[in-house]
């Protein structure tokens, strides 16, 4: 079995519709042989690939999508919480992703505050976008570790390994059980170029022999290659079970998927 538990609607283009969108992803979760997906919406009213509402109406009836909740902090208030709160109970979300580098915002930023307790009440992660040159001074992995102290209850994924520097990701993250990392984006090309094949490997691989429940499959499709993805665990030097938690296990832990 494949989770995706990281990608998005393909963007809309001139005449297509977020109907077509998701069509679009169902047929490439088909082809690559993908059983599940957690689509993770954009955190504005208007976006290419579907806002929160957006994504909600479009999966309700689809049994093999998920959806990850989102927040924009300097424009959503109390209500928005309470919204958050309320798909969690209706198991309508499975995790709250926030844009930290796409925002101008920290992950320290005490705006935050509600939406960690708020994940702690659930027993559900926050994902935290990282990663990329420009953008890496708001999503440092110094501060996430921060957050990891300050809510140890709380299930904290980092979202492409904060590449390029995957291995000082790796080594100021290995004493907290309580951070997990999606693979997305790892297979891109311009991410393979600007970290090097090796040793995405190699931290993926022991990575998952040190902490083997915190590596969870995710692509960042339609922007990224599922089969890429999948080529890249499946090239990983570790054992079948470590894979197959990769690809699923864990995931259906860490979510709490309700698979049907």
């Amino acid at each position: 079995m494949i989770i995706d538990s990281h990608l998005h609607l393909p963007s809309r283009r001139e005449g297509k519709t977020l109907a077509d969108s998701r069509q679009e992803l169902l047929h490439e979760l088909e082809e690559c042989k993908v059983d599940y997906a957690i689509v993770i919406p954009d955190n504005v009213p208007v976006s290419e690939i579907g806002s929160l509402d957006e994504v909600l109406d479009l999966v309700e009836n689809e049994r093999h999508l998920f959806v990850t909740g989102t927040i924009n902090i300097r424009k959503d208030k109390e209500p928005h919480i309470l919204k958050l709160d309320k798909l969690f109970r209706t198991e309508r979300i499975v995790a709250v992703k926030i844009f930290p580098g796409h925002d101008p915002i920290y992950p320290t930023d005490k705006r935050l505050t509600p939406v960690y307790e708020l994940c702690v009440k659930h027993n559900l992660p926050v994902v935290i976008h990282t990663g990329g040159q420009k953008q890496s001074k708001y999503n440092d992995p110094k501060f996430i570790v921060k957050i990891a102290e300050k809510h140890p209850k709380l299930k904290i994924v980092i979202a492409h390994y904060f590449f390029p520097r995957i291995e000082y990701c790796h080594d100021i993250t290995s004493p907290y059980e309580n951070i997990y990392f999606d693979t997305s984006g790892l297979a891109d090309d311009e991410v393979i170029a600007d970290t090097g094949l090796q040793k995405i490997k190699k931290i993926l691989a022991v990575t998952t022999q040190e902490r083997p429940n915190n590596v969870v499959f995710g692509t960042d499709y339609a922007m990224c290659s599922i089969r890429k993805h999948i080529d890249l665990i499946e090239s990983l030097p570790i054992s079948e079970e470590l894979k197959d938690r990769i690809f699923s296990r864990n995931s259906i832990e860490l979510f709490n998927l309700k698979l049907k």
